[in-house]
C-alpha cells in the first residue's frame, strides 16, 4: 500500500475518532451506538489495509515472476556487483597511491624492500585489471539486458495497440452495417412518404 493511502486512512482515523469522542459527550444516551460505529469503522480500516498489502505482494510475486520482473531483477543483480567492483577499484586505487608514495619518500630503501613494494604493487595492478575487466562484463550485462527489456516493452506495447486496431475495426463494422440498415430505413421511409403523397394528389384530382 503507498505511504500517501496510509497516511490518509489515519488521518480519516484520527478525525473520526475525535469526532466519535465529541459526540459521547454530547449525546451520552447514543454512547453504545457512537462505540458500535468506532469500532466497526476501525475494523473495516484494519481489513482494508490488510487486503492492500495482500494484493501489492501478490501483484509484486507475479511480477517477479514475470519477463520484465525477472530482467529487473537480473539488472539490479549485476548493478550491485559493479558497485562492489567500483569500491574494490577505488580502495585498490588508494592502496597503490599509499605505497608508491612512500616507495617515492624512501631514498634509503633496501633493494630487497623497494622489490617487494613492486612486486605488491605489480600483484595490485593485476587486480585491478581483473576488476575492470569484470566491470566491462557486468555492464555489458546489462546492457544487453536493458536492449531485451525494451524490446520487450516494445512488443507488448503493439500487441495492445493491436488489440485496440481490431476494437476500431470491429467498431468501423458494426457502424457500417448500422449505417447500411439506416440507409435502407430511410429509402423505405422515403418511398412510403411518396406513395402517400401520391395518393394523395390523386384523391385531390378525382375530388376536383
Amino acid at each position: 500500500m503507498r505511504a500517501f493511502d496510509v497516511v490518509r486512512l489515519a488521518v480519516i482515523g484520527v478525525v473520526v475518532l475525535f469526532a466519535t469522542l465529541m459526540l459521547i459527550r454530547v449525546l451520552p444516551a447514543f454512547r453504545f451506538v457512537l462505540l458500535i460505529i468506532l469500532v466497526s469503522l476501525l475494523v473495516y480500516i484494519m481489513v482494508y489495509l490488510l487486503r492492500s498489502a495482500k494484493k501489492e505482494k501478490e501483484e509484486a510475486r507475479a511480477y517477479a515472476a514475470s519477463l520484465p520482473g525477472q530482467i529487473k531483477s537480473r539488472i539490479k543483480q549485476c548493478e550491485e556487483q559493479l558497485e562492489r567492483l567500483r569500491n574494490e577499484v577505488k580502495k585498490i586505487g588508494d592502496s597503490m597511491k599509499d605505497l608508491e608514495r612512500k616507495l617515492r619518500k624512501g631514498t634509503d630503501v633496501p633493494a630487497a624492500m623497494q622489490q617487494k613494494t613492486e612486486s605488491v604493487l605489480q600483484g595490485f595492478r593485476q587486480e585491478l585489471d581483473l576488476r575492470q575487466s569484470k566491470i566491462s562484463f557486468y555492464q555489458q550485462c546489462i546492457n544487453k539486458l536493458q536492449k531485451i527489456l525494451r524490446q520487450h516493452e516494445l512488443l507488448a506495447a503493439v500487441e495492445q495497440k493491436k488489440e485496440e486496431l481490431d476494437t476500431l475495426r470491429e467498431q468501423h463494422y458494426e457502424e457500417i452495417a448500422d449505417m447500411e440498415q439506416l440507409r435502407w430505413d430511410v429509402e423505405r421511409e422515403e418511398t412510403y412518404l411518396s406513395t402517400i403523397q401520391d395518393l394523395s394528389t390523386r384523391m385531390q384530382q378525382s375530388s376536383g
